[in-house]
């Protein structure tokens, strides 16, 4: 971890306010800083990054980014999704009874993953093409006319709290988180990619070495 690309984001003088929690405030506050600085300011058409983020708490002032090199997690240049998904495959399931953990105790604060795609406008009911292909889960909204483009970060923190950043092309970020008081599984990230996330950031909680 030492020889990955470090970078490092301001933290904004006044932390988002969504939720009551803490620490699960400041990462999403961080979060959205860095999507907003590396993504939203580097610009559209960029390739996937996974990163580990540093964060000592809630007063922290800035956001150190360790950049996983893509050799180590996505070699075969496949879909990040799938490449997340073989990293964590053989590791552990997080205990249901994970203790708490303040950021400063640990290696590192939590991992994300940011990366583009295509969606679909929300009030549009899937078409009888695009039901056939969710169910054989097969991925087809670049095909759409009416395909609308995405950038997401989707974050875990070590204490398994789920982050998602959200912003669709020429509109401001959207944050939802699972500690959030209307949290749902869709508003947190559901799916592949944080299940993953949560298991890799498990195993950089406990010390261990990874990529």
């Amino acid at each position: 971890m030492q020889s990955w690309e470090k970078r490092t984001v301001l933290m904004p003088s006044k932390p988002l306010g969504l939720f009551q929690d803490g620490l699960a405030d400041a990462m999403a506050t961080a979060l959205h800083a860095i999507e907003a600085r590396e993504g939203e300011r580097r610009g559209w058409d960029r390739p996937a990054r996974l990163f580990t983020v540093h964060l000592e708490g809630v007063d922290s002032r800035s956001i150190e980014l360790r950049m996983v090199p893509t050799r180590s997690w996505n070699g075969r240049d496949i879909n990040p999704a799938d490449a997340l998904t073989s990293v964590a495959r053989n590791l552990p399931q997080p205990p249901a009874d994970l203790r708490r953990r303040e950021y400063a105790d640990s290696p590192v604060a939590g991992a994300a993953l940011m990366f583009e795609g295509w969606g679909r406008p929300n009030d549009r009911a899937l078409t009888e093409y695009e039901q056939r292909a969710a169910e054989l889960g097969l991925r087809v909204n670049h095909l759409a006319p009416d395909r609308i483009e995405t950038r997401c970060v989707y974050g875990v923190d070590i204490n398994q709290q789920q982050f998602h950043v959200f912003r669709t092309r020429g509109e401001e970020a959207r944050v939802y988180s699972s500690s959030g008081p209307d949290s749902d599984a869709s508003a947190a990230g559901s799916g592949r990619i944080p299940h993953a996330l949560n298991r890799i950031v498990h195993a950089l909680r406990e010390g261990r070495q990874l990529f």
